[in-house]
C-alpha cells in the first residue's frame, strides 16, 4: 500500500514538473504588458519608417500607449527631446488603451486629425500581435553565426539581435527564440510562419515587445522576408500630449 502510495506521488509529481516545463516554453506578448512602466518606450523600424511606443499610462485593468511615426531619414538624435518639442516631422501621433487582460484595443485618438476613431479586429495589427501564441525555439534550431562545419565540433554562437538602449547597444544580452504563424486573415500575413525573440532577462529589458520580429513567405512570389526591429528603447519619456481620459470628458 505503502508502495503504492509513493508511486502515486511521484507520478504526480511528474506530471507537475512536465506541464511547468511545457507551459514555461509557449506564452503571450500580452501577458508582458503587465511589466510595463510608465514612460518606457521603445522605437522600431519597419522599412523606412520609424514608429515610437510609448507607455503613457497604465493600471491594473489597461495600459495607454502612444504611437508616433516619422520617416527614417528624419530620425532625431534624443527621442525624448524630440517628443517633448511636439515630434517635429512626424507623420502620425494616436493615443490608445489597451484591455492588459485581453490584449484588445479598447480606444483609439488620432492627435493629427483630431478624432477618435476604431480599428476592426481583422486590422488590428498590434492586438493580433499582442495575442499570438509563441513557441519557444530549441537552441540547436535557431539561427547561428557563420557556416556550419564541415568536420569536427560545431562551436558557433548563437545569432542575437542587437538590444540598444537609450542609443547605446548593450552588449552580452541573450534572447529567447519563439516561432509562430499568423492566423487566417485576407492580409499579406495570413498564415506566414514568424519569428520572434524576447530578452531573457525581462526584468531589466522591455520584454513586452519583440526585439526582432521576422515575417517569413511574403513578398510577390511568397519566398521573401519582412522584418521589424527595435532600434532603439528607453524610459521616462514625458508627452506633452493631454491623457485620454480628459480627451474623453471633452466628448460629453
Amino acid at each position: 500500500m505503502l508502495h503504492s502510495q509513493m508511486k502515486y506521488r511521484y507520478f504526480i509529481l511528474f506530471f507537475f514538473c512536465f506541464f511547468q516545463v511545457l507551459f514555461s516554453e509557449e506564452f503571450y506578448l500580452r501577458q508582458n504588458l503587465h511589466r510595463a512602466q510608465k514612460g518606457d518606450y521603445l522605437v522600431t523600424l519597419i522599412s523606412k519608417t520609424l514608429t515610437l511606443f510609448h507607455i503613457y499610462d497604465k493600471d491594473d485593468q489597461t495600459i495607454t500607449i502612444e504611437e508616433i511615426c516619422l520617416p527614417k531619414n528624419r530620425q532625431p538624435k534624443n527621442w525624448k527631446q524630440w517628443v517633448e518639442r511636439n515630434a517635429p516631422g512626424h507623420t502620425q501621433w494616436t493615443i490608445y488603451e489597451i484591455n492588459l487582460h485581453t490584449g484588445r484595443r479598447l480606444s483609439s485618438y488620432s492627435f493629427t486629425k483630431n478624432y477618435w476613431f476604431e480599428i476592426s479586429e481583422n486590422d488590428d495589427i498590434l492586438s493580433k500581435i499582442l495575442n499570438l501564441k509563441l513557441y519557444k525555439i530549441p537552441e540547436h534550431s535557431r539561427k547561428f553565426i557563420g557556416l556550419r562545419p564541415q568536420f569536427g565540433p560545431d562551436n558557433r554562437q548563437l545569432w542575437q539581435p542587437s538590444l540598444i538602449v537609450e542609443g547605446k547597444n548593450i552588449k552580452g544580452v541573450l534572447f529567447d527564440a519563439w516561432h509562430t504563424t499568423w492566423p487566417k486573415d485576407h492580409t499579406n500575413l495570413s498564415e506566414k510562419k514568424i519569428i520572434i525573440y524576447t530578452p531573457q532577462d525581462n526584468q531589466q529589458y522591455p520584454s513586452y515587445f519583440p526585439y526582432w520580429l521576422e515575417f517569413n513567405g511574403v513578398g510577390p512570389a511568397g519566398i521573401g522576408q519582412a522584418k521589424i526591429r527595435i532600434v532603439d528603447s528607453g524610459s521616462h519619456l514625458i508627452s506633452p500630449k493631454p491623457p485620454i481620459s480628459s480627451l474623453k470628458l471633452r466628448e460629453l
